[in-house]
């Protein structure tokens, strides 16, 4: 019976080890702000983020173990293998006189407990928890600051994966066209209504239309491979993108206000906090020059056992406690060294916030450039896409009543085609924009839907101001 039940354990084994093993097939549907909330739970930066708290947080818990009481204790035992005492006098009575001491016992049991306070150390402690507490700040910061970025980048890769799916789409498109252009030239030849010249300018044309979907079809795969590393999909895993680049109804998110108002970045704030850090750290190393004063209580119990079990035994108790007061005299200049590197440190720091502040202003400036220029630019391409495909229609139309030439119909299918690239780069630019305006920010803005014909309208009138 076992060798009839072998084969099939065995074979039920290896179909689940298979199976355990077979790479992911499930296609994910994203949108994206599932797609930043994906990236924000399970991206490497934000799980090194995460750590730099916990970290920060030790750091805190660390700094005021400082003032508290440390407690510690301690069991020792001693084997007295040869002593000085003995053979003193020539008679064992002065080794049985030291037998239960530490001096002449063969055997010894210590029991210690030690408490010890710091009373006072110049402020070092209470400066050292500030400084600690400030960098616990600076890093729950930093972390919303890698949050930003990361929604940043999320948001870029996704669009430009939607950019090169557009891209795609209008190759393909294209190429059916040339091929369905070509049929029908064909079936004019045939019938004697088209010259040999329109036939191998069609099939021409068509097999130029097949690299561009070649190319587009690597760039999309690429743009994926990219935003499947930011959320942390498998590069085998098949994602589909549920968010289209063009909005419904021919509309467009636009600012809802003239103003953004000030920018709110995390990292301003941690760079604040980074200062007020270095700024305690500075009277760390100053109270160094200070004198510290702490109390010590100590409690034993000693037992000297005839055999090596304290049980038994007669414990002698002892318990004293003392005083002490430090105090530097020459370190060879340490302290002074080393307030030297903290005030260094400080002035580092507050160098670097105040040139982060003029970076997000200009980055604030920017964005906002950048948005106004990507909004005037799509309503243009917008307008552009609609008369390139009119155009094209009236070439269709003209070259089927034979008032227009195969050149004709080439030249308008290559400019319909040109300027929905445009458009739908456009598009990708725009929406970029307002992520990098958010990101310059470091918060939201606020955003109406609004027609490409009225941000058309704006534009214009803007324009014509002086």
């Amino acid at each position: 019976m076992r060798r009839l039940m072998m084969p099939i354990v065995l074979a039920l084994v290896a179909r689940g080890v298979q199976a355990q093993a077979a790479p992911t097939t499930d296609t994910v549907r994203l949108t994206l702000d599932q797609a930043v909330q994906r990236a924000l739970e399970q991206s490497v930066d934000m799980r090194l983020a995460r750590a730099s708290v916990l970290e920060a947080n030790g750091q805190v818990r660390q700094a005021f173990s400082g003032a508290l009481p440390e407690v510690t204790g301690s069991l020792v035992y001693t084997r007295q293998f040869a002593s000085i005492y003995q053979g003193i006098g020539g008679s064992d009575s002065l080794a049985k006189l030291f037998q239960n001491t530490p001096f002449g016992a063969p055997n010894a049991w210590n029991v210690q407990l030690q408490a010890t306070q710091l009373l006072w150390s110049g402020g070092k402690v209470g400066a050292g928890v500030a400084a600690a507490k400030s960098f616990r700040q600076a890093a729950s910061l930093q972390q919303d600051e890698t949050a930003a970025d990361v929604t940043f980048r999320v948001k870029q890769a996704y669009w430009n994966a939607a950019l090169q799916s557009r891209l795609l789409a209008i190759a393909v498109e294209n190429l059916a066209q040339a091929r369905q252009h070509l049929r029908e030239v064909q079936l004019y030849r045939q019938a004697g209504t088209r010259a040999e010249y329109d036939l191998l300018r069609a099939q021409v044309d068509a097999a130029n239309q097949e690299p561009p979907v070649v190319q587009a079809r690597n760039g999309y795969d690429v743009a994926l491979l990219e935003l499947k590393r930011l959320v942390n999909i498998p590069a085998d895993q098949p994602l589909v993108l549920a968010s289209a680049l063009d909005s419904p109804g021919a509309t467009i998110p636009v600012l809802a206000a003239d103003s953004v108002g000030p920018p709110q970045r995390p990292g301003l704030a941690a760079a604040d906090a980074t200062v007020r850090e270095y700024e305690q750290l500075l009277k760390v190393a100053r109270a160094d020059r200070w004198p510290t004063l702490s109390v010590t209580t100590t409690y034993n119990e000693q037992a000297f056992p005839t055999d090596v079990s304290p049980f038994g035994a007669r414990f002698l108790r002892g318990w004293n406690g003392e005083v002490r007061l430090s105090f530097p005299i020459f370190l060879g200049f340490k302290t002074a060294g080393a307030i030297e590197q903290a005030r260094a440190v400080l002035l580092r720091a507050e160098a670097q916030r105040d040139g982060l502040r003029r970076q997000v202003e200009l980055e604030v400036a920017q964005a906002r450039g950048e948005v106004e220029r990507a909004r005037a630019l799509l309503a243009a391409r917008r307008e552009t896409v609609r008369q390139a495909l009119r155009a094209q229609y009236l070439a269709g139309v003209r070259y089927t009543n034979g008032m227009a030439t195969q050149l004709d119909v080439s030249d308008a299918r290559v400019a319909a085609q040109q300027s929905e690239v445009n458009e739908v780069q456009a598009t990708r630019d725009y929406l970029v924009a307002l992520a990098q305006l958010e990101r310059a920010l470091g918060r939201p803005v606020p955003v109406v839907q609004q027609p490409i014909e009225r941000v058309a309208e704006i534009s214009n009138l803007k324009e014509a101001q002086p």
